[in-house]
């Protein structure tokens, strides 16, 4: 009988040995959805972000950047990948709440799972160094005097638009807006004196050499002597975040494991570095806070396009 019980405890042992024990996640490398084209803002400090990720997830993880249509072609595509954990979207605000109220998209508000937001910059309206401008007030009178004011950014819908829509709003003065594209190619425009302005992030003017005017941030800028839109008595009440996201379902376990690695890429030295360099500003949220703020900013940005005029779907 003893040596029954022996056999069958063995038995069982090597039962228990034969099953492989549940893997931890993540045990395999992690895509990470970036909606706009490599070398841009986004794209680069997207790439920043990873490497962080890599050392604070002891994950792989790598980009793959998925364009068009403003954003909305590769946050489309992020909305629908498996919500397993493997596949994550790093994104700028507009693709993810200020498009979806402008056109009629296959996703919305609640198919993204807020992880945490990264960076926060502040916007400046920016002319040429030479400029005749030297003020915001200078370009208002010369609006009323019926200059034409040619405003430079990116597509409808985009943060530089519609905050040259609101500052206009502000002013009740017209702006004519012709979007152009990124950072390079709206200060190309400005540098040929074929447009005026750009309301775009601020780190567009120590790259490419324009001239702030001021910034709409909640402070002054180190390094900038502009005042704040604020400081000239005017709202303009637009901001220019990045965050992460997952999928809509995405396990809470992975959630919770990538939001607390999000937390320590945002403190890693060399991102902060890195990121101070190309004059981007860390803003780390943590998913709780960028929850609550991803909701405010979609139905904030949602009343901001009605007040504007800008046409929604």
């Amino acid at each position: 009988m003893k040596h029954l019980f022996r056999t069958i405890a063995g038995i069982s042992t090597a039962l228990m040995l034969a099953v492989p024990a549940a893997a931890e996640y993540p045990d395999q490398p992690i895509k990470v959805m970036v909606p706009y084209g490599a070398g841009g803002s986004t794209d680069t400090s997207g790439r920043i972000f990873i490497e962080a990720m890599k050392k604070a997830l002891g994950a792989e993880l790598f980009a793959v950047n998925v364009t068009g249509a403003g954003g909305t072609v590769g946050a489309a595509q992020a909305a629908s990948e498996n919500a397993d954990g493997y596949s994550i979207f790093y994104t700028p605000i507009a693709p993810v709440t200020v498009q979806p109220h402008l056109r009629n998209l296959s996703y919305g508000e609640e198919d993204f799972t807020p992880i945490c937001g990264l960076i926060q910059n502040p916007l400046a309206v920016m002319v040429a160094p030479d400029s005749p401008y030297q003020t915001v007030q200078d370009l208002v009178d010369a609006a009323r005097a019926g200059e034409e004011i040619v405003a430079v950014g990116t597509a409808p819908g985009s943060i530089p638009h519609i905050t040259q829509a609101a500052l206009a709003n502000a002013y009740d003065i017209t702006f004519k807006y012709v979007p152009v594209g990124g950072g390079p190619k709206q200060a190309a425009e400005i540098l040929s004196g074929r447009a005026t302005i750009s309301t775009d992030i601020l780190p567009t003017a120590t790259l490419f050499g324009l001239r702030a005017l001021a910034v709409i941030s909640d402070e002054r800028v180190d390094g900038f002597d502009v005042p704040t839109m604020a400081e000239l008595g005017v709202d303009v009440p637009t901001k220019h975040w990045f965050g992460v996201f997952a999928p809509a379902g995405t396990p809470e376990d992975a959630v919770a494991k990538l939001a607390d690695a999000c937390e320590v890429a945002a403190a890693d030295p060399e991102l902060v570095e890195k990121l101070g360099g190309m004059n981007f500003a860390v803003r780390f949220r943590d998913r709780a806070e960028f929850t609550e703020f991803y909701a405010s900013e979609f139905q904030g940005n949602r009343d901001l396009l009605k007040l504007i005029g800008i046409e929604l779907e």
